[in-house]
């Protein structure tokens, strides 16, 4: 048997290990011995010499080593006798003479049986080690059980070992029996949008069993938002012609959910968010929800329909009627507006696809322009992609996401504009060593600049932006008077940064970035570097970075701060 570790109510002995040239052998001996209760006169007795003899034996066959001596044994009287030193003659080391692995069935062509044979480590001639053995026997179970062999068995599992010549033999015959298929969904009578449920099923009916599959499903269920808790499982004791039923068991949530948050970064201040949510409206899986956010800069209020189209998760309508409200940086802007989206995705595609129509009503003041009014009939599409793994901690992931939209005098508007945004983040962990990149470009087209809505002209800085410089200070300004900002026609930001742990839940961070917003492409560059550090709280990344800002908008230090996720 082989230990990974110890555990006890006293102190673990030291241990000595002579005549041991496996680092393996000597450490699994080690852990076996190191939980032993020394005699304090410090003296060897008949019971402990036997227990010592079990215990090094046990270790040592776990290796393949069924010959072992036990040369000497001795307890360090200078160590307060927590010491033991044993001298060992481990004699020559037994391997598989004969090996007769297979697997029956309808398992026999399946490429996963096939690949865990061919992957063993168990081979004729080679050194027999236990692990190897029931390692194998696991994976075999283990696929089984994720394939839905439900009936499958060893027919014979045995490991021979013939002591006096050290050769082993090993038979391992696994008969997977019948596969069996996904059977009926058992739905509740009473469960709320239980069509849309079935929108879902990532499996069909009579395809093979996996518990991937159902295991997506699951996951599936709870992104709905429509049940405080819901599992779908299988009923293998009540399969009929190998078709196993899966029952759904679901609580649904409350009628109405409220919930509160908030925030903070150097860029908005403090913010808050208040929300309700009635995840279900009808049978038919409708839901809504209104939501209203607060800081210094900016205050929105929005009232949302959902309607589910085919699958709930990714193919639905949402209707929006929202107002936002933004006093920063020489921006003052009213707007009010009313969206209607069209979500939907390939469940075999990582793309989501979003098309838009929004009609919207802007009273801004920008700078010491006049006051001015705007209509807009914006229709729009996005598409976007966002991968990660690592949980909260994201440790590899990236983020694509381009939107096109536009308006015409032709079509109750206003202006005529044209505006298209990209965006991309790309991070990679390299052992410890973590890197994240990330560009953002934008183009604005319009003959009448001084109409365009301030939320839809381009303004760049900040700590998600260019660090270094303030939020959204980055943009052409007047050419008299005060100088205020008036916002560009073009984005351009490009960043690199570089992280490292240099304690628990900490990392150290260097940087630096570029762009700036202008009336032309890459007209005016500005310049932020630095440095900073990443703390994973319990409710997620907390980044502080101190940066030195440059380039053609004039110079700054800025220290930022931003809590979330990096993509």
């Amino acid at each position: 048997m082989i230990l990974c570790g110890v555990s006890s109510a006293y102190a673990a002995i030291d241990v000595e290990i002579l005549g041991v040239s496996d680092t393996q052998v000597k450490d699994n001996i080690k852990i076996h011995l190191s939980n032993l209760s020394l005699p304090k006169n410090c003296r060897m007795n008949n019971d402990l010499s036997s227990t010592l003899d079990e215990k090094i034996s046990e270790a040592s066959r776990a290796f393949g080593y069924y010959n072992v001596d036990v040369l000497s044994t001795q307890i360090a009287t200078m160590e307060k006798c927590k010491k033991l030193r044993v001298s060992l003659n481990m004699g020559p080391r037994a391997t598989i003479a004969k090996l007769n692995l297979k697997v029956e069935g309808d398992g026999a062509s399946d490429p996963d049986f096939i690949k865990a044979l061919n992957a063993t480590s168990l081979r004729l001639g080679a050194p027999l080690e236990h692990s190897n053995y029931e390692r194998l026997k696991s994976t075999l179970r283990s696929i089984a059980l994720n394939k839905g062999y439900f009936d499958s068995a060893f027919t014979k599992n045995e490991m021979l070992v013939d002591v006096s010549s050290n050769q082993a033999t090993v038979n391992l015959l696994f008969d997977s029996k019948k596969r069996y298929q996904f059977g009926e969904l058992k739905i509740p009578d009473d469960l709320i949008a239980a069509e849309l449920v079935k929108d879902v099923v990532p499996f069909k009916f009579a395809e093979p069993y996996r518990a991937s599959k159902l295991g997506e499903f699951n996951q599936n269920l709870g992104q709905t938002g429509y049940f405080q808790q819901v599992v779908a499982r299988p009923l293998v004791v009540e399969s009929e012609d190998l078709k196993v039923p899966i029952e759904i068991v679901a609580v649904p949530k409350p009628r109405d959910i409220f919930d509160v948050g908030g925030g903070a970064s150097t860029d908005t201040g403090p913010r808050f968010r208040f929300g309700w949510h009635r995840p279900w409206v009808n049978r038919h899986g409708h839901s809504m929800q209104a939501d209203a956010y607060v800081s210094a800069p900016r205050q929105t209020a929005s009232l949302e329909y959902k309607i589910p189209v085919e699958d709930p998760l990714k193919n639905y309508i949402n209707m929006q009627l929202g107002y936002e409200a933004i006093d920063d940086n020489d921006s003052n802007i009213d707007t009010v507006s009313l969206a209607i989206q069209r979500h939907w995705a390939n469940p075999e595609s990582p793309w989501n696809k979003i098309g838009s129509l929004q009609y919207r009503q802007s009273t801004f003041v920008q700078a010491s322009e006049p006051e001015v009014t705007t209509r807009l009939l914006m229709p729009g599409f996005t598409l976007s992609r966002l991968r990660s793994r690592g949980g909260l901690d994201i440790n590899w992931g990236d983020l694509q996401q381009v939107t096109i939209e536009g308006a015409s005098k032709d079509l109750l508007s206003d202006i005529d504009l044209a505006r298209i945004t990209y965006q991309t983040k790309w991070l990679r962990s390299f052992g410890e060593h973590r890197f994240l990149a990330r560009a953002e470009f934008g183009a604005l087209i319009t003959n009448e600049f001084d109409s365009v809505p301030s939320d839809l002209r381009y303004f760049a800085g900040g700590d998600q932006s260019v660090r270094g410089h303030k939020y959204r200070t980055l943009a052409p300004k007047e050419q008299t008077g005060d100088m205020e900002l008036l916002g560009g026609k073009y984005l351009n930001v490009a960043s690199l940064e570089y992280s490292y742990p240099v304690a628990d839940e900490w990392r150290a961070i260097v940087f630096s970035d570029v762009g700036g917003a202008s009336n032309e492409p890459f007209e005016r560059l500005a310049y932020g570097f630095g440095i900073g550090a990443s703390w994973l709280s319990p409710v997620g990344p907390i980044r502080f970075y101190l940066a030195r800002g440059t380039g053609d908008f004039g110079n700054d230090t800025q220290f930022h701060f931003s809590m979330g996720p990096a993509l």
